[in-house]
């Protein structure tokens, strides 16, 4: 967990940095807000963030009806991905769990079902020396989503994507 947590709420106004405020005249300004009440605290926003951003089942997002983000079941077809059981070959069927059949359906066809396999061997390896695929980026999602699930904010350390137990 980072040493330093982001301001968010909770203004220490003997420590401002390089930067002045006048906390003051904004409470003043605002007496209504939940922030001076203590209604909206550094608590209550990450609750809200880890239920809303991290955790559960999402109802009507990305055209979906719903969908578990984090593959615990709790929806159907929740199961996270396993690449060992990818179909892969013609009819519109991918190379490999990492890439695209690169094929052309043919002439006059569109029809990605026209596609046939792939070139021998094509795409089996995946590829590790891509930026940005990191320490495991190419681990096996059905291995990896239960601890994924679990992460909530303020559970990574600083520099890494990887939640700190």
């Amino acid at each position: 967990m980072p040493a330093q947590p982001q301001r968010t709420v909770d203004i220490d106004e003997s420590n401002y940095g390089l930067g002045s405020s006048d906390s003051k005249n904004h409470i003043e300004a605002y007496p209504a807000s939940p922030i001076h009440s203590g209604e909206l605290t550094r608590e209550s926003i990450q609750e809200q963030f880890d239920e809303l951003a991290l955790q559960g089942v999402v109802k009507n997002g990305l055209g979906l009806p719903s969908f578990d983000r984090d593959y615990t079941g709790a929806d159907s077809g929740s199961e996270p991905p396993d690449l060992t059981t990818v179909e892969t070959g013609a009819g519109g069927l991918p190379a490999s769990p990492y890439v695209p059949n690169p094929a052309s359906p043919g002439p006059g066809s569109q029809n990605p079902a026209d596609l046939p396999a792939p070139p021998a061997g094509f795409g089996q390896t995946a590829n590790t020396d891509t930026y940005g695929s990191g320490p495991g980026g190419t681990v096996n999602p059905s291995s990896t989503s239960k601890v994924i699930a679990g992460a909530t904010l303020g559970a990574y350390g600083l520099g890494t994507s990887t939640p700190q137990k």
